[in-house]
């Protein structure tokens, strides 16, 4: 919202940009990387470590990847031309004043328990349980100087990422925070494995870096593919664009969004995927695949978010759900990517999962999964991303923006699985560790987080705009967490119907 109100001319300040360095290496930013939503958004991720762990360490480990080959660019410094075109400048070489990250640290000398605010981070409780919002923890994870909107990457020489690290007398906070534009979830998670790889002291083993200077996405447009995508003309553009987007910010301003963190316990998830998978048992095969019907828990978590969203329409609504899911095309478009390479910027892809909210509330929740699955299986194919693809780049020279399909009357949500990235499984940071963690209190595998959760920097009482479900990860006991914004009207919904669920 900063960011908007930014660009609006009673709020634009004219700010002096930073000198031009001569000697810094140039490099480009990506098409899909510089969307006008994107240029809004910063990532501020928090991890909670049961072990202290040495800043130090990790700011030394993770500096020296950002000036490795190809790697560099993550320690440039965004710039933006007269024509509004951004580009990469990479001091060369890295110095103390001019590092490649931002590195803070706080040490507080009492347990995580007793801090006023760190002790209310989620922890399992054996039940459905809601939580605070992540926002409320930003004054724990944002450090001095840390960049909290895009202003603050383009007026001064601030590097792209900032490393603030907490330490209390029994655990750690490990916060990261960027520019959404420098890389999405799978790309942020090619850096914690690197950096991980570089503090265990194998620097041999991190991957090579794709996209310096070519576009490591340019594969899915170019050549452009001459099958249509299968939603091709519903796309929404023009004044049907701006009407649907001004209806969904009347309608997140009428019922009120909110922010809150669910845990579904490994027992409750594992009972809620027995009956979906029973209730298609007898379906037939209609994606062409030749197996029985099967519906993954993010398609049964989709299908909840579907629901709900449904049951906020008037009895009987024809109005479509429509719910566009985040897609990852690095393990999908063999012929495009290589297995063995980082991709750290923006995949361009996605599902468009439609369905009337009268349907979403008549079939049982396995049925909606189904269709989620379907739509996942239909869309996701390596031909289908390459023709969403073509078509957002159109759309991206015209106007900025991915594609978006729907109709100017849907009600719309955005659905994002974290579960693949393994996030706790690839921040390994146990050559870190200078205090080890109770064995009755560790919670988790040593040296690896417990506990994650991503947000932007805005304080509580900011604007949201667009409902939102972010599976987020398993923890090392098998319960599911989540992170969504949903009407507040929603919320109560949706524990009493996940209860419902285990009768």
């Amino acid at each position: 919202m900063s960011w908007l109100l930014s660009s609006l001319p009673l709020f634009n300040v004219p700010r002096p940009l930073p000198p031009v360095v001569s000697t810094d290496e140039v490099v480009p930013v990506h098409l899909f990387d510089d969307t006008s939503t994107l240029r809004g958004v910063i990532m501020v991720w928090t991890f909670r470590f049961e072990e202290v762990l040495d800043p130090e360490k990790l700011n030394d480990a993770l500096s020296q990847l950002l000036q490795m080959e190809g790697w560099r660019k993550l320690g440039g410094r965004y710039r933006r031309h007269t024509d509004g075109r951004l580009e990469i400048h990479i001091p060369h070489p890295f110095t103390k004043e001019r590092s490649p990250l931002h590195f803070t640290k706080e040490h507080l000398d009492m347990r995580l328990s007793e801090h006023p605010l760190a002790s209310k981070l989620p922890r399992a409780r054996g039940k459905i349980a809601t939580y605070t919002g992540p926002r409320a923890f930003n004054s724990l994870a944002l450090g001095p100087g840390a960049p909290r909107k895009f202003e603050d990457f383009i007026y001064s020489d601030i590097p792209q990422f900032s490393l603030h690290v907490v330490t209390f007398t029994d655990g750690t906070l490990v916060n990261v925070s960027h520019s959404h534009m420098t890389a999405d979830l799978l790309g942020f998670a090619a850096v914690v494995n690197a950096w991980s790889l570089i503090l265990a002291g194998k620097p041999d083993m991190v991957p090579p870096f794709v996209g310096f200077q070519e576009d490591g996405m340019k594969g899915l447009r170019d050549p452009p593919t001459r099958e249509e995508h299968v939603l091709s003309g519903k796309e929404l553009t023009g004044w049907r664009l701006a009407y649907w987007g001004l209806w969904s910010l009347y309608e997140s301003r009428r019922f009120g969004l909110e922010s809150r963190l669910l845990c579904i316990p490994k027992s409750n998830m594992e009972r809620l995927v027995v009956k979906c998978r029973s209730e298609i048992a007898s379906k037939k095969d209609t994606v062409g695949t030749g197996k029985e019907p099967f519906v993954s828990e993010g398609d049964i978590l989709t299908a909840i978010a579907c629901r709900m969203m449904a049951l906020n329409q008037r009895p009987g609504s024809t109005r479509n759900v429509m719910t566009m899911i985040a897609l990852d095309p690095r393990t999908r478009a063999k012929s495009v990517f290589q297995q063995d390479a980082a991709y750290v910027q923006n995949s361009p892809t996605a599902v468009f999962f439609n369905c009337p909210a009268n349907k979403a509330l008549e079939l049982s929740l396995g049925e909606l999964a189904l269709l989620c699955r379907e739509a996942i299986m239909t869309q996701a194919t390596e031909v289908q991303m390459k023709a969403y693809t073509s078509l957002s780049a159109v759309s991206m020279r015209e106007s900025r923006m991915n594609v978006l399909f729907g109709d100017k009357d849907m009600a719309f949500q955005l659905m994002s699985n974290w579960l693949k990235a393994n996030l706790s499984e690839k921040m390994d940071f146990g050559p870190a560790i200078v205090k080890e963690a109770p064995g009755s209190e560790l919670g988790g595998k040593r040296g690896h987080p417990t506990y994650y959760h991503a947000t932007d920097p805005e304080s509580v009482d900011a604007s949201l705009l667009i409902p939102l479900l972010v599976v987020m990860g398993t923890d090392y006991d098998g319960n599911k967490w989540l992170s969504c914004v949903l009407p507040k009207q929603t919320w109560p919904k949706l524990v009493e119907y996940l209860h419902a669920l285990e009768e």
